[in-house]
C-alpha cells in the first residue's frame, strides 16, 4: 500500500495526463488518419461512400504518396548539419572539440534514422519526435555516453499544453507512453500492486485488451539557486556552488577562488519516473540537462486564438485524392462494361439455362444453349454498348491537377515530363515546388538546432571526468582528444587543464546542403573543368588543380596518389608544408642570373673607372693651360677627397695669438 507521501505526485501526474490527453487526443487522431491515408492501402475512400457501394469495386490510384516521398527524399539528399561556434575568440578550439563530439554522438547513435522517421511523420501527419538519452557504451563500461534515439510512434509523446515555444522547450512535463503485455509488466515490475491497479476506475484508460499502458513522466522541479562569480589567476568564471556540495565557501577561498559577485537564480532540475497511472514504478531519475530531452519537428503549424493546429502535406489533398479514386473507378467500371452489354431475351427462350446466361459475361463459354421450346429464329441480342463518359476522363485529370496545386509540386518537381522544355524553365518549376514545401525542411533545421543545444548542455555534465573521446570532422575523419588533460605550464610551472569543455560558451547554427560525399563529387568535376580551362594559361596553378582532383576522389589507391602528389608540390614550394612534413630546401639561384649580375657589376666598376680617368685627364689639361698663361695652376677639387675644413673665427671676430694668426682688423 503506497503511503500518502508516495502518492502526492501521482495526483498531479494524473491531472497533467488528463490535460495533455484533452489537448492532443483529437489532433493526434487527425494526424494518424493522414498518415494512414498515404501509408496504409485501403484508407483512401470515404467510409460512408464505401459502404454504399457494397460489392462494387473501390479502386485506389495513389498519387499523394509520391508527393510526400519527393519532399522526404529531397531532405535525405541534402541533410541539415548542425555547427557549433565559439561565442568568444578564446572558445574557438573548444568549439571544434564540441562540434566533433556532437558529430560523433550522431554517428554512433545513427541519428539520421531518428531524423528520417520524425521528418516522414511531420511531412505526412504534421508531427514527428525523437529523444536524447544516456546509456553505457558497453555492458562492461562505467562511463555514460549520449545517444539520439527515434520515437517510432510520434503520438505516444504528449507535452504540456501550456507550452508556447515552437520547440516546446518551455514545457513543464512530457509523457512518453507505450502499451506492453500484462505478462511483461508483471515480470518487469513485480512489486507493482496489480490488484489495486485493476480495480482503480481512474486508470481505465491505462488498460487495454490484456495490455498495460506504461509511461515515462518527465517533469521539471523548480528550485532557487545561487550563482557565484569567482576570480582566479586564470580569470573570472561563474559557478553554481550547489553542484559541489562537498565544498564550503571557505574551501573555495582556500583553493584561490575569490567570490566577487553572487545572486539568486530561478532554476529547475529535470526528473523522470515510470508510472502506470496508479502508482510510481521507479524512483526519480535526475536527467543531466536543464532541458527535457524530447525534440519536435513540425509540418505546418499555426496558432489560432492561442491554440496550435498542425498538419502535413496530406490533409488538404485528401478530398482531391478521394474524388480521383471515385472518378477513376467509375471510368474503369464503364470501360469494363462496354464490351459486355446485357442480353435481351424472353425467359422461355433460356428456360433451364438461366445460370449459364447469368454468367455469360463472367465465364468464357464456347456455346450458349437455348430452351427446346424456343422458336427457331429466337436469338437473344445484346443491348447497345455503353459509351465511356468523356466527363469522367476530364474530371480525373482535374483531380490530378488539383492535387498538384494543393501540394505545390508539379510535373517538373515529380520528375515527369511537363510543358517546360528548356533547362532553365524546368529548374525554375522545380524551384517553385521546393519553395512551396520549404517550411518542412526549415522546421527540421529548427529541431536539429534545438538538439544541438541539448547536446551542448549535456556533454559537460555527462563527460565530466578525464577521458579520451573521438571527435569527427565534416569529412568523417576521426581524431582523439583527451578531455580535462592536466599539464604543467612551462612558464609558471603550475598545473593547467586543457580541453575543459565546461569552460566554453557556444552558439549553434544549422546549414542545409549536399552531403560531404556529394560535395566531393562536385569538387572533382569543378576542379577538372578548371584544370582544362586555365591550366595551360597558368602552368604554375595546373599542378594544384590536379592535386585537388585527386584529393577529392573516393577510389581505391587514391590516398597513395594524394600523398605522393602532395609531397611533390611541397618540394616544389607550391604548397606550404604541414606539421611533420619536411620543408623544401632553399631555392638555389639560377646560374644565368648569377652570371648576368656579375657581368653587370663588372660593367658598373668599369664605367666608374673610366669616369675617374676622364676627370684626372681634365685636371691635367687645366693645369697645363694655366702654366702657359703664366699663372699658378688651378686644380679642381678631387672628387675622391673630402672637402677641407675651414675654421670659423671665434665670436670676438679674431683668432687667438697662440694659434699664430693675426688679429682681425
Amino acid at each position: 500500500m503506497a503511503t500518502r507521501k508516495e502518492t502526492d505526485g501521482i495526483d498531479e501526474m494524473r491531472r497533467n495526463h488528463e490535460r495533455a490527453e484533452e489537448c492532443w487526443g483529437k489532433k493526434f487522431d487527425m494526424a494518424r488518419d493522414d498518415i494512414k491515408f498515404v501509408a496504409v492501402p485501403g484508407h483512401q475512400w470515404d467510409e460512408k461512400l464505401k459502404a454504399r457501394r457494397k460489392n462494387r469495386p473501390t479502386y485506389e490510384f495513389p498519387k499523394l504518396p509520391m508527393h510526400t516521398k519527393q519532399v522526404i527524399n529531397e531532405m535525405r539528399q541534402a541533410r541539415p548539419q548542425g555547427k557549433v561556434r565559439g561565442a568568444e575568440e578564446s572558445d574557438r578550439g573548444l568549439a571544434e572539440i564540441m562540434q566533433g563530439l556532437c558529430r560523433n554522438i550522431e554517428s554512433v547513435s545513427n541519428a539520421e534514422q531518428a531524423y528520417d522517421i520524425a521528418y516522414e511523420a511531420a511531412v505526412q501527419g504534421g508531427y514527428g519526435v525523437w529523444r536524447i538519452c544516456t546509456d553505457y557504451a558497453s555492458d562492461d563500461d562505467f562511463e555514460l555516453d549520449i545517444r539520439i534515439k527515434p520515437i517510432r510512434n510520434p503520438f505516444s509523446a504528449k507535452c504540456d499544453p501550456a507550452a508556447v515555444e515552437i520547440d516546446r522547450r518551455d514545457s513543464n512535463f512530457w509523457f512518453i507512453e507505450e502499451l506492453i503485455p500484462e505478462a511483461q509488466f508483471e515480470r518487469e515490475h513485480p512489486k507493482a500492486d496489480k490488484a489495486s491497479f485493476d480495480s482503480d476506475e481512474r486508470c481505465a484508460d491505462w488498460r487495454e485488451k490484456g495490455q498495460v499502458r506504461r509511461a515515462e513522466y518527465w517533469y521539471k522541479k523548480p528550485m532557487d539557486r545561487e550563482l557565484w562569480a569567482v576570480e582566479s589567476q586564470s580569470g573570472t568564471s561563474t559557478i553554481f556552488p550547489d553542484e559541489y556540495p562537498e565544498f564550503t565557501e571557505q574551501d573555495f577561498e582556500a583553493a584561490g577562488l575569490k567570490i566577487v559577485k553572487r545572486r539568486k537564480v530561478k532554476s529547475h532540475k529535470v526528473y523522470m519516473r515510470l508510472t502506470n497511472g496508479h502508482e510510481w514504478l521507479s524512483e526519480p531519475y535526475e536527467f543531466p540537462s536543464k532541458f527535457i530531452p524530447i525534440v519536435i519537428t513540425w509540418g505546418n503549424i499555426q496558432s489560432i486564438d492561442g491554440d496550435d493546429y498542425f498538419c502535413g502535406m496530406v490533409r488538404f489533398s485528401k478530398d482531391q485524392q478521394r474524388l480521383h479514386n471515385v472518378h477513376r473507378t467509375a471510368l474503369v467500371e464503364a470501360v469494363a462494361k462496354a464490351p459486355k452489354a446485357p442480353f435481351i431475351t424472353k425467359p422461355s427462350w433460356i428456360k433451364g439455362y438461366e445460370t449459364m446466361w447469368n454468367n455469360a459475361n463472367a465465364e468464357d463459354y464456347p456455346v450458349l444453349y437455348l430452351s427446346d421450346s424456343a422458336p427457331e429464329n429466337a436469338i437473344p441480342k445484346r443491348t447497345e454498348q455503353a459509351q465511356v463518359p468523356a466527363a469522367l476522363i476530364q474530371l480525373a485529370g482535374m483531380d490530378n491537377d488539383d492535387m498538384k496545386a494543393a501540394t505545390g509540386q508539379y510535373d517538373a518537381s515529380l520528375g515527369a515530363r511537363s510543358n517546360e522544355t528548356s533547362g532553365i524553365a524546368i529548374n525554375s518549376r522545380k524551384q517553385q515546388g521546393a519553395t512551396a514545401t520549404f517550411n518542412y525542411i526549415d522546421n527540421l533545421t529548427y529541431a536539429i538546432r534545438y538538439t544541438y543545444e541539448i547536446l551542448i548542455d549535456m556533454i559537460p555534465r555527462v563527460y565530466d571526468t578525464p577521458r579520451t573521446v573521438r571527435i569527427l570532422g565534416e569529412d568523417g575523419g576521426s581524431k582523439w582528444k583527451e578531455l580535462y588533460q592536466q599539464v604543467e605550464d612551462p612558464e609558471t610551472h603550475e598545473m593547467i587543464t586543457l580541453n575543459d569543455i565546461s569552460k566554453g560558451k557556444y552558439d549553434v547554427t544549422v546549414t542545409v546542403g549536399p552531403a560531404y560525399a556529394t560535395q566531393r563529387m562536385e569538387a572533382v568535376e569543378a576542379f577538372s573543368q578548371l584544370a582544362g580551362q586555365i591550366g595551360s594559361s597558368f602552368p604554375e596553378i595546373g599542378p594544384l588543380l590536379a592535386y585537388q582532383v585527386v584529393k577529392n576522389l573516393d577510389l581505391p589507391g587514391s590516398e597513395e596518389v594524394d600523398q605522393a602528389l602532395r609531397k611533390a608540390l611541397v618540394a616544389q614550394g607550391l604548397m606550404p608544408p604541414k606539421e611533420g612534413e619536411e620543408a623544401p630546401p632553399p631555392q638555389q639561384p639560377n646560374p644565368k642570373d648569377v652570371a648576368s649580375a656579375e657581368k653587370d657589376a663588372a660593367q658598373a666598376k668599369l664605367n666608374d673607372a673610366k669616369a675617374i680617368g676622364q676627370q684626372l685627364q681634365n685636371q691635367a689639361q687645366g693645369a697645363q693651360m694655366a702654366m702657359l698663361a703664366g699663372g699658378p695652376p688651378q686644380y679642381p677639387p678631387d672628387p675622391m677627397e673630402e672637402p677641407e675644413f675651414i675654421q670659423e673665427p671665434p665670436q670676438g671676430g679674431f683668432f687667438s695669438p697662440e694659434e699664430g694668426e693675426q688679429f682681425a682688423g
